[in-house]
């Protein structure tokens, strides 16, 4: 039981908060993609965009504080890039990571599985020290 679950406080958040903005741009080497996206996710990704019917949306990724290991993952459409979006590019999609999440998703595998288990999108990170049982939320 980690401690957040242990002091059993109602009301009482155990998320650590995202560092403050302005840190500096992680770099890459030439040529070099952020992350690493399956042909799954490109897959469903397309699918998806083709039942919503707008193929400008992009697909952003992005951390915020919470989840059971402290940072968590979400996933969500967007037809905004922001000023400190980085955008990824493969086949048909687009994906949107802001400066701050990306910090934590640099090296990161994105992938879409489809098993017993359930339907979802997983993220395999370099970066993360756990995870939990699940995969949606991590700890650096």
């Amino acid at each position: 039981m980690s401690s957040c679950q242990s002091q059993g406080q109602a009301g009482a958040s155990c998320a650590p908060s995202l560092p403050a903005a302005g840190l500096p741009m992680p770099t890459l080497a030439e040529g070099a993609e952020p992350m690493q996206i399956s042909d799954a996710v490109v897959s469903k990704v397309s699918q998806m965009l083709a039942e919503e019917g707008d193929p400008s949306l992009c697909l952003r990724i992005f951390v915020t504080g919470g989840g059971c290991s402290g940072f968590q993952y979400g996933f969500a459409f967007d037809d905004a890039r922001k000023d400190d979006d980085i955008r990824v590019e493969r086949g048909p999609i687009a994906v949107l990571v802001d400066a701050m999440s990306l910090q934590y998703l640099m090296g990161a595998q994105i992938d879409y599985e489809d098993n017993l288990e359930g339907a979802r999108f997983v993220i395999r990170n370099p970066n993360a020290s756990s995870t939990c049982g699940c995969g949606s939320s991590f700890s650096v």
